[in-house]
């Protein structure tokens, strides 16, 4: 551990931050006496377009967080995406959702017809859908359909205290859409590049007069090439539910979602030489597709059923439950180019052949018990659960052979080299992680002062091969882990905070000594000091933070999958989003600025972008028309070991949308200007891939 007086020492360095950045938003907080202002606070506009208006989430209690608190009241720092902003942007994925978010770097992996590629503060994020983490293991489930989503929550930095073993970076969770009492609905066409077409649908309401009854039905279906030559992205999502209320302090909700994805791999792991820099004969179109059309393949399948239960016990307190069964499974049949590999003066590159099915369960539920009470001079919003989680996953069919592939010319392919008789498939052990927790949280104020406190015991298992070697290993851990926040709420809407977390997560296998002994739990500890604000209008929110996160036992970049060396990771910077709304304006603008580095050599992580910049902003015509356009700015990375170093970006996107009666039209696209871009390398000499091209798609929606 480290030196309590070094922390303190760091944690005092924030404080100064918080007290140094805060003097101007006090000075510009300050409420005044204008008749301007009065008016400001007041006004209303009625009309369709500024209905859907609103991007400030600053009251919003993120479910994320589990205290029913509202956002700007936390002392940590959490940012939610809405319905309405994700339709703006043309969100197709929860990776597109995301790119205009401080601290998440979207797309850190390029474009990607596998994973929602996404890091929080320079380190990977859990997945969560509804508070229950959802991805164990890789190619092996369905990336969820944002249309599914009234939104996205991101609880950035360790996590642990509120869900046990976790990435240190934090955590994403999608919000699933819920019946609704209000009877309303769409009907949602769309045509667009790469011959995108798509249809979808979403209705709910009450199904009897005395709204105990609710139902929900969410569908979407998609015929769609992408930007990868013989690589397509098809699918569908069923997604009904159901709401009972047997009486008025009880209410239970069942939710299906069902989601098929047929395809192929985008990533080809392209070579550096063609990509980067020029190869043998120049560079590699972002298009290239290695494969071979007809086999490669990329098909995947998931249920999920999650269950969702409240009872209101009395005025101060509830009880409620949240419990998820999945089954999903994928068959992978792939070919990319061998990694290292160069093409030669012909042009001509080797490749590994691969093919994998796999299966996984999963059964996650989460009780509590939660409080909203005063005592004396406080009051408390305390939780007090239980969580299991049960996952496991397994790959059969298993074969991964380099050189296998045979030869392709990377310039201009010519298929038809399927070499199949290099395959020796075979089944791989099984994993499977078992972990209960108990957790206590207790959000307490004081008339002003806030104090956010929360402590954990886990118990965990996880069995499964050694990514190294193949053969079977274990990890049987327990650990404590917690958080503190400190907040001080000015009457003008400026709310400074302070605040410490930790987090772990188990690893398997074994190090590269002499004699090998286990691998460690990665943790980490994060401090934190900001600043929240709110207008007393509610037409203004920012939020900037201070992070400092040093990261142990964390598997070195460039070792084999599940590593044979542990080193640490410190990570420091700051972020920074503003919120405004005028009349018929509105403006979100968000800003990173980081150092992520391996402690033991100095050197940058790989696939970290450190400085991030993001600009949008949409402006009503009239009472018909809308106006949208954003700027993103990706900084250099670079890859494992420091090198190669993957240039900075500045991509455009934009939109245009046009209301009448339930009608809307729109066209919305992302990188306007076509930008071919790499977007990561793996290390000096290895492989790359490109980022997302200019992709347009126009929508017919009709809402009633």
């Amino acid at each position: 551990m480290h030196n309590p007086a070094f922390q303190m020492r760091k944690l005092s360095s924030a404080i100064a931050f918080t007290s140094i950045i805060s003097a101007p938003m006090l000075a510009f907080a300050q409420p005044t006496d204008s008749a301007s202002d009065v008016e400001l606070e007041d006004m209303q506009v009625v009309g369709t377009a500024m209905d859907a208006m609103g991007y400030i989430e600053a009251e919003k209690q993120p479910n994320v967080g589990k205290l029913d608190v509202a956002l700007n009241e936390q002392p940590f720092s959490i940012s939610v995406v809405d319905e309405q902003f994700m339709q703006d942007t043309g969100s197709k994925t929860i990776q597109d959702a995301l790119l205009y978010t401080p601290g998440v770097y979207a797309g850190n992996y390029g474009f990607d017809t596998r994973i929602d590629g996404a890091s929080v503060r320079g380190i990977e994020a859990g997945r969560y859908l509804d508070g229950l983490r959802q991805l164990y293991g890789s190619y092996n489930s369905v990336r969820t359909n944002p249309y599914a989503l009234e939104s996205l929550e991101v609880l950035k930095g360790p996590s642990s205290m509120l869900y046990g073993q976790a990435d240190l970076g934090g955590v994403i969770n999608g919000v699933s859409k819920l019946p609704e009492e209000e009877r309303s609905g769409e009907v949602w066409a769309q045509y667009g590049s790469s011959n995108r077409k798509q249809v979808a649908f979403d209705v709910t309401g009450a199904a009897d007069e005395d709204g105990k009854l609710l139902y929900r039905l969410v569908g979407l279906k998609r015929d769609s090439d992408t930007q990868v030559d013989h690589v397509e992205d098809d699918g569908y999502v069923v997604s009904p539910s159901l709401t009972w209320r047997p009486s008025d302090d009880t209410e239970i909700t069942l939710l299906v979602n069902r989601q098929e994805n047929n395809g192929q791999v985008s990533a080809q792991f392209l070579p550096q030489a063609g990509t980067l820099e020029p190869g043998s004969q120049g560079f590699i179109g972002s298009e290239r597709f290695v494969g071979e059309p007809g086999w490669d393949r990329y098909d995947r399948e998931k249920t999920e059923t999650t269950l969702f239960f409240d009872y209101q016990i009395n005025r101060d307190w509830a009880f409620s439950a949240t419990a998820r069964y999945t089954d999903s499974s994928t068959e992978t049949r792939e070919h990319w180019v061998d990694i290292p590999s160069q093409p030669d003066a012909n042009g001509e590159v080797s490749r590994t052949i691969f093919t994998d099915d796999s299966s996984t369960q999963i059964f996650n539920i989460d009780a509590r018990l939660e409080g909203a009470f005063e005592l004396g001079v406080t009051q408390h919003n305390l939780i007090a659960g239980i969580d299991r989680q049960d996952a496991s996953w397994e790959q059969d069919n298993y074969s991964s052979v380099a050189g296998g592939g045979g030869t392709i010319d990377i310039y201009d392919p010519q298929y038809g080299n399927l070499q199949l008789d290099s395959l020796d498939p075979t089944d791989r052990p099984g994993n499977d992680i078992e972990q209960v927790g108990v957790y206590l949280a207790d959000h307490i104020e004081v008339g002003p002062v806030v104090v956010s406190a929360g402590l954990r015991r886990d118990w965990a298992e996880n069995n499964g091969p050694d990514p190294a070697t193949s053969e079977p290993s274990s990890s049987d851990e327990s650990a404590t882990t917690g958080r503190l926040g400190l907040m001080y709420q000015f009457d003008n809407g400026v709310s400074p905070y302070v605040s410490y977390s930790e987090a772990f997560t188990m690893n398997l296998g074994t190090d590269g000594s002499a004699n090998p002994s286990a691998l460690e739990p990665t943790t980490g500890e994060q401090q934190e000091a900001g600043i929240k604000y709110l207008s007393p209008d509610k037409s203004l929110a920012i939020s900037a933070a201070y992070f400092d996160i040093t990261q142990e036992n964390r598997i070195n970049d460039g070792t084999t999958p599940g590593g044979v060396e542990q080193t640490g990771a410190v990570i420091d910077g700051w972020e920074l989003q503003i919120n405004k709304r005028w009349q018929d304006f509105e403006t979100q603008l968000g800003y990173t600025n980081m150092n992520a580095n391996n402690d033991s050599t100095g050197e940058r992580l790989s696939a970290v972008a450190e400085k991030q910049a993001s600009w949008w902003n949409k402006f009503y015509v009239g009472n018909n028309w809308r106006l949208g356009a954003g700027v993103r700015y990706i900084g250099d990375n670079v890859g494992s070991g420091g090198a190669p170093k993957v240039p900075s970006e500045t991509l455009f996107d934009a939109m245009i949308g046009y209301t009448v009666g339930q009608w809307d039209l729109s066209l919305d696209a992302k990188n306007l200007t076509d930008e071919e871009y790499v977007s990561w390398c793996r290390y000096e000499g290895g492989d790359c891939g490109y980022g997302e091209r200019r992709n347009v798609t126009a929508n017919v929606r009709y809402q009633f």
